[in-house]
């Protein structure tokens, strides 16, 4: 073959394209429009929420990430009218260029309403409810005109996709639900029937898992990408979490959480880990261009830093940050100038610890005072992390009639000081309920109106009379525990690491396994979900920092129940063959997964640390024997999931612990079902 060399007319050209290219990519501007309604006048009979929480979640979440402030907009209650969201999507539309990066968020309620095109299967349209839209048809009256249906949002998005060309991206976050069904506990974005004139009947249900708002869209190649992640599937409310949307929580912590080299996928992944804490009967829904790298590859992955709000005196300040956080009383914290990327001994002003931390504020005493009376001038960097207790809020459903089951269960939280009984629903993570003679423990949020439903983590028949307290009491407590570790966030981002599920499939017959597409076992909603047949499934890790890795993989299912993963009995990896080398990826081909009953979802919690480390002899023994290396080689974060097993909670226990916890985790949720089909 003969190489045809170019000219230097020709090598200039295309240096002149390629920086041209890199001018687009230099001068992309991120922009935002957070619309929030929470206080929908009386007459439209829509209940309130604590929409207006979100907008501040949000936009620090945003301001983060290098989004400038001017580029955020926000658009509020009575100011968004259905005009008045469509003015200012069009005002976002005329500030935007080629090449540029958007996210349009939304938090109010959603409904069904009658389809009036005859688009859809079941002779629904999915629609937002903006601030004069109102829950019921009334002819002449009102008769749907404000709500803006899921047509005239496939238009707007399509508008901003082709303006915003290949290069730039759109990203839409749908804090809102539009299922009508009963439901107990909890404060919903949703919840009235389709909105439909009477004499109006529903067609054929298409079982749309997605949510519903948008429909496959033929786009030509010079479109920008698009992606959007919504709170909760067609089918199912959505739900609030202690006052903020659950999907502008789940966001906020997510983008907090992220490492290096992000896309969609990685961030619903992320926010679905979170969901299944906080609403763990609730299905996010991510349509679109998810394996795009998220802002064109621009997140901005620096140490974790928290501004300060206030200076109260020279030795004590207050910063914006709590248990949302992941801020806990007695966690440390140094003290940088404003506008430091990584911290250095060199560069620390003073050290202080975290002797108040409420849900979103934190009270700090300082070493040394400060010298400075400017807040701007300083930023607070995390130390070393404490990770709170094991904690539950319980509420006695009035139709809970057992006082025994009552003096039990609040003995055993004071006893155990692993949490108490609330007065509301809303303050609740679990609810205990009776029907006759069974008595069922009850995630709030998403829950079915029956107490023995599949929803319930737990049941028991009385029997001559009397409950099995311990199992009772142990039942609460796996959920306690299985949530708590579910949460538990270890952020060092010297010690990253990521890791997957890779679809195949089992052929008994020759007993032989065939990899497929590693897209092939995500649904339309984005979840991975496995079969009970023929499914089968690799596990693949990737080490994305610069020094050797171990790691180790534990499973938890809706039950709050722990359970090996890697290694497991079948697969005895030792701590050499779980090692992995800088920049490496490994596929363990020699241990596959296989899956049966029972169906539900499931959150595999990874931890990666520069020492050896094994959870299979905590797990198994539940906290009996931590490590297998001998004694004094025990990593130090064996022997903290081993005291999470321990029926006692406190600070005694955090304040006797003396290696510091260090490492990274990430999760991978997947959902095991019956059928496909």
């Amino acid at each position: 073959m003969i190489l045809k060399l170019l000219t230097v007319r020709q090598l200039k050209t295309i240096l002149i394209l390629v920086s041209l290219l890199n001018c687009i990519n230099a001068y992309a501007e991120k922009y935002a429009l957070i619309i929030a309604i929470g206080n929908y006048p009386e007459e439209s009979d829509w209940n309130k929420i604590n929409s207006d929480n979100d907008v501040l979640l949000i936009k620090e979440t945003l301001l983060n990430q290098k989004f400038k402030k001017q580029n955020i907009s926000v658009l509020m209650n009575e100011f968004a009218t259905k005009k008045g969201i469509t003015d200012a999507l069009e005002k976002l539309h005329e500030q935007i260029n080629t090449g540029d990066f958007i996210i349009i968020h939304y938090s109010g309620h959603g409904q069904q309403i009658f389809d009036d095109n005859g688009d859809e299967i079941d002779n629904k349209d999915e629609s937002l409810v903006p601030y004069n839209a109102f829950s019921e048809f009334t002819p002449d009256v009102y008769e749907g005109e404000n709500h803006i249906r899921d047509d005239e949002l496939e238009r707007m998005i399509l508008k901003f996709r082709k303006k915003l060309g290949p290069n730039g991206q759109l990203l839409i976050l749908l804090d809102s639900c539009h299922s009508g069904s009963a439901t107990r506990g909890g404060k919903a974005h949703g919840g009235h029937s389709t909105f439909a004139p009477p004499g109006w009947k529903p067609g054929k249900n298409n079982d749309n898992k997605g949510s519903g708002l948008i429909e496959p869209i033929k786009v030509t190649s010079e479109a920008a990408p698009f992606v959007m992640i919504s709170g909760a599937s067609a089918d199912e409310l959505n739900y609030e979490y202690k006052g903020y949307g659950s999907l502008s929580f789940a966001f906020s912590k997510a983008m907090n959480d992220l490492g290096s080299d992000v896309t969609y996928r990685k961030l619903f992944s992320a926010i679905s880990a979170k969901m299944n804490v906080i609403s763990p009967n609730q299905t996010p829904t991510a349509e679109g261009d998810l394996d795009f790298k998220l802002f064109g590859g621009e997140y901005v992955k620096q140490q974790v830093y928290f501004p300060i709000d206030k200076i109260t005196r020279a030795d004590i300040i207050k910063i914006n940050a709590g248990k949302l956080q992941n801020l806990f009383d007695g966690t440390t914290v140094v003290i940088l100038p404003a506008g430091t990327s990584k911290v250095e001994d060199k560069d620390i002003i003073t050290k202080g610890t975290i002797t108040k931390a409420r849900f979103n504020e934190s009270i700090i005493k300082l070493d040394t005072p400060l010298k400075t009376t400017n807040e701007k001038e300083l930023w607070v960097f995390i130390h070393q992390p404490t990770f709170g207790d094991i904690s539950l809020n319980i509420f006695f459903d009035p139709s809970l009639k057992s006082k025994d089951i009552k003096e039990e269960v609040k003995g055993f939280l004071e006893s155990k000081k692993i949490g108490q009984i609330v007065d509301s629903d809303l303050d609740a993570n679990l609810i205990i309920a009776e029907d006759k003679d069974l008595v069922s423990i009850l995630t709030v949020s998403g829950q079915n109106s029956e107490i023995n439903g599949d929803e319930s983590i737990y049941s028991q028949a009385e029997n001559g009379g009397k409950y099995d307290f311990k199992d009772f009491t142990n039942a609460i407590f796996n959920y306690a525990q299985g949530s708590y570790l579910k949460n538990l966030n270890l952020k060092n981002n010297d010690y990253e690491f990521e890791f997957r599920l890779l679809p195949a499939k089992y052929n008994p017959e020759i007993d032989e396994v065939e990899y497929l597409e590693a897209n092939a076992f995500i649904d339309e909603a984005g979840k991975f979900k496995v079969n009970t047949d023929d499914d089968v499934v690799f596990l693949e890790v990737t080490n994305k920092s610069d020094q050797p890795l171990y790691f180790s993989i534990i499973e938890i299912n809706t039950k709050g129940e722990i359970a090996p993963f890697m290694p497991n009995d079948d697969c005895t990896l030792n701590d050499n063959e779980r090692r992995i080398m800088p920049g490496k990826t490994m596929i363990f081909e020699n241990c596959y997964y296989q899956f049966g009953d029972p169906y539900e979802t499931l959150v595999l919690k990874g931890f990666a640390t520069p020492k050896p480390i094994n959870f299979k002899p905590t797990v198994l023994s539940r906290g009996k024997k931590a490590g297998t290396r001998g004694s004094g080689e025990t990593n130090p974060l064996e022997n903290f999931i081993s005291e999470t097993y321990s029926q006692t909670r406190g600070r005694s226990i955090r304040t006797k612990r003396s290696k510091r916890i260090d490492g990274y985790s990430t999760e991978f949720v997947y959902e095991i079902v019956r059928s496909k089909e």
